[in-house]
């Protein structure tokens, strides 16, 4: 079993009670390896990227704290901090 943590996406799920009904694939390989993620109170998300791990040169691009603010007409924005 491997279980290295490797996930490069998130996936956003749409649920009709508990049947996923849809799914899709936000920012795959666009940040490197997604660790954590939380939902504030206002909707909006927050994930964490690790990507020191001793491997290649990191940049200042690498660990960082993103935030995804939801728009309408169920599109995102990424805001970077």
């Amino acid at each position: 079993m491997d279980l290295r943590l490797r996930g490069e996406a998130i996936i956003r799920l749409v649920l009709d009670k508990r049947k996923v009904v849809s799914q899709e694939r936000l920012f795959e390989k666009t940040y490197g390896r997604i660790r954590e993620i939380a939902e504030a109170p206002d909707g909006s998300i927050y994930f964490s990227t690790s990507n020191r791990d001793g491997r290649g040169d990191p940049s200042g691009e690498d660990d960082r704290i993103l935030r995804i603010v939801p728009v309408e007409n169920n599109q995102t924005k990424t805001i970077v901090k």
